[in-house]
């Protein structure tokens, strides 16, 4: 009898760890060449900016539940998982992690960009829905690529994360102008950031030219680094707040 009962409870054991296991979020890797990912034609044109058979690994980190969204994220150096702390709020907003590894800072800027458009165009063809929320964020010098690919291609993106880091986009034709000021735009920097000045700078610089779904948190006591949780949840909180889906 006690050996019936101790199978018993090793059974439910067993499958309680694997209900737990299969509800867990998983972070996956996954690589590609241009040519994986983008039509031929456009692979021709853009072999200048990165050869045409070189692989770009990603961290892919799916939420516990059904996507809704997409953050293609740009690292200052060579990693790419999420910070700590920040899982929880992903799976809360049902948002998809994407991020190249080995593409920080040293890497050319161009590259960087393009590398980015490869992460969405990766997270839209097998991980999200067509209609999910598409976002670009980046830390330091990565939210500085975040902003120039964000601004270039606006029609590709619904919103957009800096943090401590981004730079202004310049003159913009009408056209291009008005796609960036459809989307929404959060600048996160505070009293202790080396970039606060500049990073108050550029948010004042998108209001003037007209872009008006910008929010910039200013946060006390907080230096050149990651955000927590809670101020995260803010920040996708703004972002979600754009989308009516």
């Amino acid at each position: 009898m006690n050996l019936r009962y101790a199978s018993a409870s090793l059974l439910l054991w067993l499958c309680a760890a694997a209900y737990v296991c299969a509800a867990e979020p998983a972070t996956i890797e996954r690589s590609a060449t241009l040519a994986d990912v983008f039509p031929a034609a456009q692979v021709q044109a853009l072999r200048s900016v990165l050869p045409a058979d070189q692989r770009v690994t990603w961290a892919v980190r799916l939420p516990s539940t059904s996507p809704r969204s997409v953050l293609v994220f740009v690292s200052p150096n060579a990693a790419a998982d999420p910070p700590p702390g920040w899982d929880t709020v992903l799976d809360r907003h049902a948002t998809v992690w994407i991020a190249a590894r080995d593409f920080g800072n040293p890497a050319p800027s161009h590259q960087r960009v393009l590398v980015a458009l490869m992460g969405l165009a990766l997270a839209r063809r097998d991980y999200v829905p067509a209609d999910a929320r598409r976002y670009i964020g980046g830390m330091s010098g990565g939210g500085r690529i975040a902003s120039i690919a964000a601004t270039t291609f606006p029609q590709r993106f619904d919103g957009a994360l800096y943090l401590a880091g981004a730079d202004d986009f310049g003159q913009a034709e009408p056209a291009r102008l008005a796609a960036i000021a459809a989307n929404r735009y959060v600048f996160l920097t505070g009293d202790k950031d080396f970039n606060r000045r500049e990073m108050r700078q550029v948010h004042q610089r998108y209001r003037k030219a007209g872009v008006p779904q910008t929010l910039l948190l200013d946060l006390p006591h907080f230096a050149h680094h990651y955000p927590g949780a809670n101020d995260l949840e803010r920040a996708l909180a703004f972002l979600d707040g754009g989308a009516e889906r």
